[in-house]
């Protein structure tokens, strides 16, 4: 590679390339049309890039791109890069030239330039035997209404703090919101109902494709199941059409004091001859904002304890329950959290999920699932982090050479690899118990807080690649980043997961006496 006149062959091979390739020509006007995120032409020194299949990539984020879709950006791309930086990063991109310009073919690629079309299954070293032809047929879908329907919305949402209501009944609709985990008897497909396989495509699709901030898996796997499990037949009944629609829905366990110690809830539900009366607080609430229906956690009997702990639904819209403040986050900004309030909500009986009483046991079945979404999302995005800084370390010009000829690098991105590969085969063998019905809590809680510590630990080691780029408010890897930190909170404390764990060792969890 470093032969003394390679200089001059690659002058030779550019000159080849400039006067004797016979570039298709394309009028400004057909570059134009060229504008969308699924079809994105740019123009530089009057040659056409097709540049589609690197805008979730960019460093600096899609937007940056989108800013000159179908336009000549010569001046506002040489003001930051050399041309160079287009073949390096995407050398399939050059499609043609301008009409009448003469320009001739795009300028080499840097010196020692690796492959740069790693994705998140194309970095690992086993081949994943989860998905059969009919998971994958689902998760091609679901990719193409990502990329048609919700990338082009995303920034929207994210300055909103929140997805439109809009777009949750779309997502019902084409299959994957909700309906996903509803029977075919009561208007859903079912698929997910039969085949939990379905749901972890979604989390993984949502990673995969930079739209990770959208908190789709709070519906369908934190809270659809109260209703789908929980709820009687005759409760359930009532929520039906508006789950089939596609309603938000959100869970409130949480409070201002009381956070993975759920059986210290303070929020209280009075029995009346009709229902009950709500009265309380709950913090850190997902889609609260939005959602339609709320299953809310309540003491309705304070002298058992946990036992004492109920489920309800409270709809949007109940005299005395107000969304009092919507917090700024660090990350996840496409998903509304709040604080809410309760003051004298009247709650119906037909409300009431599933037996009084049994309220601390229906979220405790529940949580192992949640667990494992989370951990599914995280799992997945952390095979992109080592998918965007490969490509981006083959293609970064420096030293004469690129980033990925640095031993440094390359011993890092390895390392990585193979926590990311026994990651994701402990998380596929968890996928594959929980849609055989035999997941274990101690199970879910380790892969939660297994791959939550290290998609973090893998984005901020992979951000560090990218220098600057990656420290970039909208680049994809510091989005990555900041939205992987929640994961290590949410969905019980990596702390409380730990401790779980640590019971099937024999360990008993240490308690603060009474002062």
């Amino acid at each position: 590679c470093n032969h003394p006149h390679q200089p001059l062959i690659r002058a030779c091979l550019f000159l080849f390339s400039t006067f004797f390739t016979m570039a298709k020509e394309f009028t400004r006007e057909e570059v134009a049309k060229h504008n969308t995120l699924n079809d994105c032409w740019i123009i530089v020194n009057n040659r056409v890039y097709d540049v589609t299949n690197f805008l979730l990539e960019h460093p600096a984020g899609r937007g940056i791109i989108m800013l000159h879709a179908g336009k000549d950006c010569t001046k506002e791309f040489l003001d930051v890069h050399k041309e160079e930086y287009i073949p390096s990063f995407a050398p399939k991109a050059f499609v043609g030239i301008v009409a009448g310009s003469n320009a001739g073919g795009p300028p080499p690629r840097a010196a020692g330039a690796g492959p740069v079309d790693f994705d998140t299954e194309k970095v690992l070293i086993m081949k994943r035997d989860l998905y059969g032809p009919e998971h994958e047929a689902f998760r091609a879908k679901f990719k193409a209404f990502l990329r048609q329907e919700v990338l082009p919305q995303l920034s929207k949402f994210e300055i909103k703090g929140a997805v439109d209501g809009a777009m949750y009944k779309k997502m019902a609709e084409n299959g994957f919101y909700l309906t996903l985990g509803i029977p075919e008897e009561h208007g859903g497909t079912g698929l997910g109902y039969k085949d939990w396989r379905f749901n972890a495509i979604i989390c993984e699709e949502l990673e995969n494709n930079d739209c990770g901030t959208y908190f789709v898996n709070l519906g369908n796997d934190m809270v659809l199941s109260y209703f789908t499990k929980c709820c009687t037949p005759e409760q359930a009944k009532k929520w039906w059409p508006a789950l089939v629609r596609g309603a938000p829905i959100a869970i409130a366990m949480s409070e201002p004091e009381v956070g993975s110690d759920l059986g210290k809830l303070s929020c209280r539900a009075e029995r009346t001859a009709d229902g009950w009366i709500l009265n309380g607080r709950k913090m850190w609430i997902s889609a609260g904002a939005v959602a339609e229906l709320i299953v809310v956690s309540a003491v309705t009997d304070p002298s058992k304890g946990a036992k004492g702990i109920s489920l309800m639904v409270v709809e949007r819209g109940m005299e005395g329950y107000e969304v009092a403040k919507k917090f700024g986050k660090l990350g996840k900004h496409a998903s509304d959290t709040c604080l809410l309030t309760f003051e004298n909500v009247k709650v119906p009986k037909e409300n009431l999920v599933g037996v009084e009483g049994q309220g601390f046991i229906y979220m405790m079945q529940n949580l192992a699932k949640e667990r494992l979404s989370i951990a599914v999302g995280s799992a997945a995005a952390a095979r992109r982090a080592l998918a965007l800084a490969t490509n981006y370390v083959n293609g970064r010009a420096s030293f004469g050479g690129v980033f990925g000829n640095m031993q440094h690098i390359q011993m890092k991105l390895a390392q990585i690899r193979g926590e990311v590969q026994v990651c994701t085969t402990f998380v596929d063998r968890c996928i594959a118990d929980v849609s055989a019905g035999k997941l274990s809590a101690e199970a879910a809680s380790m892969a939660k807080a297994y791959t939550t510590d290290l998609s973090f630990r893998v984005a901020d080691s992979c951000l560090q690649a990218f220098g600057g780029y990656g420290y970039l408010k909208n680049s994809p890897i510091g989005k990555l980043m900041v939205d992987q930190r929640v994961v290590r909170i949410y969905g019980g404390s990596n702390e409380v997961q730990w401790e779980i764990v640590s019971k099937g060792l024999g360990f008993t969890p240490q308690r603060m006496g009474k002062l």
